[in-house]
């Protein structure tokens, strides 16, 4: 099973593994996609402003598969020093054999679909394996190979659906690890977590009667991937630790691998909120990736930035700071230009400032990181968004309200057209609004901003989550000291006496 296949984490090392040529062809292409899908979103967005809530609702998945995309092109870019190859040399052989083996692609025509994957240019040979399906001349492996060679282009193309159709069928027709890897997180990726499941599964049975002990390791991490994503936090870390396990019993020095099953271990952990096991497990992810890849790989900053988040989870920010600043420096120097986890290390010293109450360096790292996530995802991204409130929070937090409106008014724009007006987060921005309106003198407004932010809580998390407790603690404190006689005020007194009774530590 290809190391490059489960994550760009598994990068072979930090030599730059293309040919300087190919490299160059590869980096515009993706950038002039990647100017492409910015513009397409841009006119998508302008187009959802003037539609009904109805209307925009049926544009939000056209906005969404492009947010997807762009960020599958980001990490194409980020990590394009490190990737060992492209797609086109196996769809090189593949077409050799398949011309081969069939007799029915004439010589001029297999020249040009070489000479054009050579060029990074996968059209011509996915017409020619398109058509050698459609004949259905071969046997089942033949069938499978052809149908595996159309989703490396679909998946290469960011064809989402047609590539996990592709990998459905070759895994089908002759299942073996390559494609039922690639079956499972094509499946995931598409969000049918069943399938996903389903050939996870297969994909751990296949690899423990036929599989090398790394390839048993890598098809259990991938199987928790779905777990993960189904939200089974608990049976992915049993599944991961088996992983650790045989990944560790191996012969020979430690993986790429092994550092990525670790670091996913970590994160598991993290999230059931044993930052301890967390800790330990990513300490462990970062050593091997320092002795694998290197502190000059992306992973390896990525990984010193999440560690020190989680010291910082646990309130040792005395430790947590220099593995930020450490990361921050890594990242900045990393080759291939601007680097997603430039912005996460920005995000994590900023936060960390701000809970120092560093306010204006917080502002600076804040306004630094939208600066290079404006540039590569655009500002139509449900990211961007986020990182406009948190800036906003900063600067409400230095008394400068008509700013901070502002920028949470930009945020909840790009919220509506991209998650609307019934999602638990749009109503958490109109509640840090309300908050902003509601101390520069204008109560009537602040009202209505918080009665839909608690309608929206109200209806996804229910009138006792603390959620919903803490908008309508906000909601009420505005009632009682500038609008006594609001219609609201009964059913915000009714909510909170609730809440009160069931939920006393709330007060």
């Amino acid at each position: 099973m290809a190391a490059q296949d489960q994550t760009a984490a598994q990068a072979l090392g930090s030599a730059p593994g293309l040919a300087d040529a190919a490299l160059s062809r590869r980096e515009v292409t993706l950038r002039a996609q990647l100017a492409a899908l910015q513009a397409e979103c841009e006119a998508t967005f302008q187009r959802m402003r003037a539609l009904s809530p109805a209307e925009a609702e049926a544009t939000r998945g056209e906005l969404a598969g492009l947010h997807q995309s762009i960020g599958e092109i980001v990490r194409r870019l980020a990590y394009l020093p490190w990737e060992a190859t492209g797609p086109e040399a196996e769809l090189t052989q593949i077409l050799t054999e398949a011309a081969a083996t069939s007799g029915l692609v004439g010589l001029g025509r297999l020249t040009d679909a070489k000479a054009a994957l050579a060029a990074v240019d996968l059209g011509p040979a996915g017409d020619v394996f398109a058509e050698l399906q459609a004949m259905n001349a071969g046997p089942a492996d033949r069938t499978a190979r052809l149908a595996f060679a159309q989703g490396l282009i679909a998946e290469a193309s960011m064809r989402w659906p047609d590539a996990a159709r592709h990998y459905a069928l070759a895994a089908r027709l002759d299942p073996d690890l390559r494609s039922l890897q690639k079956a499972r997180a094509l499946a995931c990726q598409t969000g049918d977590l069943t399938t996903a499941f389903r050939l996870g599964t297969g994909l751990m049975v296949l690899a423990e009667t036929s599989g090398t002990p790394e390839d048993r390791a890598i098809a259990m991490a991938e199987h928790a991937l779905t777990l993960e994503a189904q939200d089974r936090p608990g049976e992915a870390e049993g599944v991961l630790r088996k992983a650790v396990q045989t990944g560790r019993a191996k012969a020979g020095p430690p993986s790429p691998d092994h550092a990525q099953h670790l670091a996913q271990l970590a994160r598991v952990l993290e999230a059931q909120d044993r930052l301890s096991d967390a800790e330990a497990a990513l300490r462990k992810a970062l050593e091997v990736t320092r002795t694998t890849l290197g502190e000059g790989h992306p992973d390896y900053a990525g990984r010193l930035n999440a560690l020190a988040v989680i010291l910082v989870a646990q309130d040792r920010d005395s430790e947590a700071e220099p593995l930020q600043h450490k990361a921050l420096e890594l990242a900045r120097g990393l080759a291939g230009g601007a680097h997603p986890v430039v912005i996460d290390c920005l995000t994590g010293l900023a936060q960390l400032a701000e809970k120092l109450g560093r306010l204006p360096v917080a502002e600076e790292l804040h306004r630094q990181a939208l600066t290079l996530d404006l540039q590569l995802t655009g500002r139509t991204h449900p990211d961007y968004a986020a990182r406009l409130c948190a800036l906003a929070e900063v600067v409400r937090s230095m008394r400068r309200m008509p700013e901070a409106e502002s920028l949470f008014r930009q945020a909840l724009e790009i919220d509506r057209a991209t998650i609307g007006e019934a999602h638990r987060d749009y109503g958490v921005g109109l509640n840090n609004l309300a908050g902003v309106v509601e101390v520069q003198g204008r109560p009537d407004e602040a009202e209505q901003l918080y009665a839909a932010a608690l309608a929206i809580f109200r209806a996804t998390l229910g009138d006792l989550h603390p959620a919903t407790q803490k908008v309508t603690k906000n909601f009420r404190a505005l009632i009682l000291a500038q609008l006594p006689h609001s219609v609201h005020r009964p059913g915000v007194e009714a909510l909170w006496d609730l809440g009160q009774r069931d939920l006393p530590g709330l007060a």
